[in-house]
């Protein structure tokens, strides 16, 4: 069953138990209310037949053989009533006086009670007469009957009252209930429209005025903007993933072609000594090369499809100076020096940042020495109003001007490069996905080339998802 047909039922049920409730608990009190009526109507007859009725005994003790006829009138007028009750005084000497009708039985006490006597049910209330009660008793009797009609037609009244309001309240409240939760029928229908034409931009109207519904509208898109991301996402991440299968394979078949050219002239009867170890040389070469360029590749690949939860508070000096320790470890024959303030706090990704350092570090190192392969590297950290800029200086050859706009690129390398041609593509792809930005220019008291880097120190979310596969 719908949740709207529900509320809808449950509120056209509850509507009529409640007016049917109302109805047996007026019938309660009204019933109440007619027998505390007969009881007080009972007790003011009483009180005021207690004068003549005192008198009528007072002279009946007096003349007990023949009692006053005035008297008897008087009582019997006072006495009067519809003619469904009556009145017994029982002097204490003489005949009793009926009027109207009476039970055979005389109950003690004063009442009001009820008694039974031949088969009906009497109201009664009942007083001595005289000062001290020793003149005579007085008892003024009501059948119950009497009570019982009115309590029984005001029952059938309350019924029809009771049904026709119920009847009336099921219809009412199935149309209140059916249009209280037609916010909710219409947020059904919008989420069967999105469902059966799925597509980025399509989501739940906010505007039905009803809190709770709003608030679910809200959430429920709140959940489709995120599922539109994470396809998205995963758009982006399968097209990387083609682009890196793609990219791989070109890189790849140069070094593969040439070293399987080279294993075939390993074992050629012809080869001599030298020729073999020249041979030997250049598979070593190329297996390097290969190695360098799978592991660019796969660090690429790790900053494309980087989690935004791996990004924490990153020390720059420390990272900074670490990458230039290692340095110095890998490139013997370079001179780095290093000038770094003493905190400076970024949010970023730690391998990203590490990864940025150390290929400006190894670039200065392989493109900025000199003949003999000495290099002499500057790397300094400074304060930026925005953030912090990361400089690093060497002293070779520099950047021609015209492959400064492509110095980034992927594999873009001088002819005779050692390396992959995807150092900088890193560097960039880093920098780029940390909302930072990077430039090369000459500088300007000597030959070489100086890197900036600005980063900022609470990045937005950003950067090219695929800016190196271009």
């Amino acid at each position: 069953m719908k949740l709207t047909t529900r509320f809808a039922v449950i509120t056209a049920v509850l509507v009529p138990v409640l007016v049917l409730l109302a109805g047996l608990l007026v019938l309660r009190l009204a019933s109440h209310d007619l027998k505390a009526e007969r009881d007080r109507q009972l007790t003011v007859r009483l009180h005021g037949l207690v004068p003549t009725a005192t008198t009528y005994a007072q002279r009946s003790r007096r003349t007990p053989l023949s009692p006053p006829e005035r008297a008897q009138q008087r009582v019997s007028g006072a006495a009067r009533d519809d003619g469904s009750g009556g009145v017994f005084l029982l002097p204490r000497l003489g005949e009793p006086l009926v009027v109207g009708t009476v039970p055979s039985a005389r109950p003690d006490g004063a009442g009001p009670a009820t008694i039974v006597s031949g088969g009906r049910r009497w109201r009664f209330v009942a007083t001595g007469l005289g000062a001290r009660g020793n003149v005579g008793r007085l008892w003024v009797f009501e059948p119950e009957s009497r009570v019982s009609a009115r309590i029984s037609l005001l029952r059938q009244r309350l019924a029809v009252v009771t049904l026709v309001a119920a009847g009336v309240g099921a219809l009412a409240g199935f149309g209140l209930a059916r249009f209280a939760v037609r916010p909710l029928t219409v947020l059904r229908g919008q989420a069967g429209a999105i469902g059966r034409s799925p597509g980025a931009g399509r989501r739940l109207a906010t505007t039905s005025g009803t809190v709770e519904v709003d608030e679910l509208a809200r959430l429920v898109n709140d959940l489709l903007e995120r599922g539109d991301d994470a396809v998205r996402r995963t758009g982006a991440a399968l097209e990387t993933a083609r682009a890196f299968a793609a990219n791989a394979a070109h890189e790849l078949r140069t070094p593969l072609t040439s070293m399987g050219t080279n294993l075939g002239l390993v074992n050629h009867p012809g080869i001599g000594a030298a020729e073999r170890a020249e041979v030997v040389a250049d598979l070593v070469a190329e297996h390097a090369r290969m190695d360098r360029l799978i592991t660019m590749l796969r660090q690429l690949a790790r900053g494309e499809l980087l989690d935004p939860r791996s990004v924490a508070a990153v020390d720059l000096p420390d990272l900074v100076e670490a990458s230039v320790e290692d340095a110095r470890r890998r490139h013997h024959g370079a001179s780095i020096t290093v000038d770094v303030p003493d905190t400076g706090t970024v949010r970023g990704w730690p391998e990203g940042l590490r990864m940025i350092v150390d290929n400006l570090i190894d670039n200065a190192a392989v493109h900025g020495a000199d003949a003999d392969g000495r290099a002499a590297i500057e790397v300094t950290l400074a304060e930026a109003p925005d953030g912090l800029v990361l400089r690093v200086r060497d002293h070779g050859p520099g950047v021609p001007e015209a492959a400064r706009r492509t110095i980034f690129d992927r594999f873009a390398r001088r002819p005779g490069s050692p390396g992959s041609g995807l150092g900088l593509t890193l560097v960039a792809q880093q920098v780029g996905l940390h909302g930072g930005t990077i430039a090369v220019a000459a500088p300007p008291d000597g030959p070489g080339a100086v890197f900036d880097v600005r980063l900022p120190r609470s990045p937005e979310p950003g950067g090219d998802p695929a800016s190196w596969l271009r």
